[in-house]
């Protein structure tokens, strides 16, 4: 009865986290996992930091003004609040379009500087990829392992099976 007992147990912890079961049981069979995540690897590099930077120095005016646009908006939605009930049809749809205006505005500074962050991102991926990569393969080589998973993945990692700031290291020392 008891060993019925153990193999149910047994079946539903394969069944709730078999995956997480699965990795492990080769890992204690001798083959060596590590982790790695990518975008804090690349993004705690000198190069993306740097980047960053440079891109909110560059960006900075734009948030600027986007952010008077925020305070014009919300000052012309209180008038509206305060006056309202006393404005005429005329001057209400006035102060409408003048705020629906400043918000078109705001949201179009918004996609412009997001769209700017994104494209600077990426002129850093495409910098670093090849470097990463050369980073990863050499790492897995000398630490012998013989599969690198994506730390997002795994519940639980030993410090020393983690990539993440070895590639850092090594990303920094490159350039």
């Amino acid at each position: 009865m008891k060993k019925q007992w153990m193999s149910v147990v047994l079946a539903g912890l394969v069944a709730v986290g078999g995956s997480s079961l699965a990795l492990a049981a080769p890992a204690q069979g001798g083959m060596r996992i590590a982790v790695l995540d990518m975008q804090a690897a690349l993004l705690d590099t000198d190069v993306a930091k740097s980047a960053k930077t440079r891109l909110q120095a560059e960006l900075k005016p734009q948030y600027d003004k986007a952010d008077l646009l925020r305070r014009d908006i919300k000052a012309l939605d209180d008038k509206f609040q305060k006056d309202g009930a006393t404005m005429s049809e005329k001057d209400k749809k006035a102060l409408r379009s003048q705020q629906a205006a400043k918000v078109a505005e705001f949201n179009n500074l918004l996609q412009q500087a997001q769209k700017r962050s994104q494209d600077a991102e990426q002129e850093v991926l495409n910098k670093l990829l090849p470097s990463f990569k050369t980073a990863v393969e050499d790492l897995r080589k000398t630490g012998e392992y013989d599969l690198v998973l994506d730390r997002r993945s795994a519940i639980y990692v030993v410090p020393e099976a983690d990539l993440t700031k070895r590639v850092t290291e090594r990303l920094n020392v490159v350039k």
